[in-house]
């Protein structure tokens, strides 16, 4: 059985949530509430371009497909060019990698995705940053019982 662990809250990364379906973003930003982080979510990659220029994110957590005139990979590009220590992650039920390569510093998570695997991703992610130590916020959040 896998049980989930809460992390120590210590250390309050910055993540940024960029998600068009109200209930995932909202059961998104309660989850990484919950391990810790100070979120801001907004519904496209539009807003999150301009979230982007307001402070530096620990993390960009954004869907591939949203309206407006940018996607998610286009942010997360964006992203990378503004401040080439975030981490970032992109869903999608389907993208096409032949099309478009994602930075070098991003990890695709397909939908849909159980919360298990959502909580690898991000610790993978924030184990990452420069200022990350073992311990620190985002702690290992799951083990197999």
């Amino acid at each position: 059985m896998t049980e989930l662990h809460p992390v120590a809250k210590k250390d309050h990364h910055a993540v940024l949530i960029v998600e068009d379906e109200p209930l995932i973003r909202e059961l998104l930003t309660l989850y990484l509430e919950d391990w810790g982080a100070v979120v801001t979510a907004v519904a496209t990659a539009d807003a999150g371009k301009l979230e982007l220029m307001k402070q530096d994110w620990a993390l960009l957590l954004t869907d591939v497909q949203t309206p407006g005139l940018l996607n998610g990979v286009d942010l997360a590009w964006i992203a990378n060019q503004l401040n080439p220590e975030i981490r970032l992650i992109v869903m999608s039920g389907y993208y096409d990698f032949v099309a478009r390569a994602l930075p070098d510093n991003a990890l695709f998570l397909p939908k849909p995705w159980p919360v298990t695997k959502l909580q690898e991703v991000i610790f993978d992610q924030l184990s990452k940053l420069a200022t990350a130590e073992p311990g620190d916020v985002f702690n290992r959040l799951v083990s197999t019982v």
